[in-house]
């Protein structure tokens, strides 16, 4: 099968003191939108480790014309006009909703792994204008071999946002562990020049962990 050629990408914040709650109507949520054309799965993630969104949701799709799709429309005009799918919308802080088209998918580092990490690492930077032939030789050169070296790492992710409020680039790292961010060869990852001064030079950057809630997939 056809690697997906994008991903709908959601930060949230889920109602304070009611997140119990919120993860049940969430399942039911994600479950009716693997059944939409173009849908491959959804999947859940909680906030890891650190400050930041407590809640990361992914759906990988076919292409973008997915989320313009006869049958995703008339999805989302029955749920805005169920009182329940309101008042869980509005009790929820989305922090960011973005839409991203697929890059690097024929890399090595980028073949399937499972389907659904039990970790990811989420990290966007945005280069300067100037330098962003740069930083993608430096993700396909260095990086992402030496990253997919340390332990627990299974698969990375990139990407190149077409909508939404975040820095131009992302990669997804989908993880086994997090035993690998202390190792040696993450390390050795962090600290090359050629990574010291793409870093350097990013105007916009977010990292995240997060550790999966529940996932599903079209079909099951």
């Amino acid at each position: 099968m056809a690697q997906p050629q994008a991903l709908l990408y959601l930060q949230i914040n889920p109602p304070a003191g009611d997140e119990a709650a919120f993860d049940v109507w969430y399942d039911e949520h994600q479950a009716r939108r693997v059944e939409m054309p173009g849908f491959r799965n959804a999947r859940r993630y909680r906030l890891a480790e650190g400050d930041g969104p407590r809640f990361l949701a992914i759906y990988d799709l076919e292409d973008a014309s997915a989320l313009q799709s006869p049958e995703y429309q008339q999805l989302r005009a029955r749920e805005a006009e169920s009182a329940r799918d309101r008042e869980m919308l509005r009790s929820a802080e989305v922090v960011a909703r973005r839409l991203y088209r697929s890059i690097d998918t024929d890399e090595p580092w980028a073949m399937a792994y499972t389907e659904h990490a039990p970790f990811v690492m989420s990290v966007a930077l945005e280069p300067p204008p100037d330098q962003v032939d740069d930083f993608h030789a430096w993700y396909r050169e260095e990086h992402s071999s030496m990253l997919m070296a340390a332990p627990g790492w299974r698969r990375i992710r990139r990407y190149e946002q077409a909508d939404g409020n975040g820095p131009r680039f992302m990669a997804l790292h989908e993880l086994e562990s997090l035993g690998g961010f202390q190792s040696e060869e993450y390390k050795a990852a962090l600290s090359t020049p050629w990574r010291l001064r793409v870093t350097g030079a990013v105007v916009r950057r977010e990292r995240y962990i997060f550790e999966l809630v529940r996932g599903f997939a079209s079909g099951e």
